[in-house]
């Protein structure tokens, strides 16, 4: 994946008149975290989840991972998933007589 989205990088810079392109992947000395593409937001038009991590056309489906960040951060996410995770957990302990009505 990281390949298929440096090359595509490369080829969005080259259409842009980009003249020299550098890139180096894996980044030596680097680490890097998978985060996004399932954004958390009550309006079905704008997320793929609502405030609780459930996905709004799957409604037996909830997503409690770094896929809910709107994007990535500068520190480790490890803290941040977490409480996410605790977040969605306690809704679905308190709630779970109705949470698939």
């Amino acid at each position: 994946m990281i390949s298929y989205g440096i090359d595509r990088g490369r080829e969005l810079m080259a259409a842009d008149g980009a003249r020299k392109i550098y890139s180096e992947a894996p980044m030596r000395m680097s680490g890097w975290h998978l985060m996004g593409t399932a954004r958390m937001v009550k309006n079905p038009e704008e997320s793929v989840v609502n405030e609780w991590g459930r996905c709004h056309d799957e409604k037996n489906l909830l997503i409690v991972d770094a896929s809910l960040f709107v994007t990535s951060a500068s520190v480790n996410p490890t803290s941040t998933i977490q409480a996410l995770a605790l977040y969605i957990s306690d809704h679905i302990k308190n709630n779970i007589s109705n949470l698939f009505d």
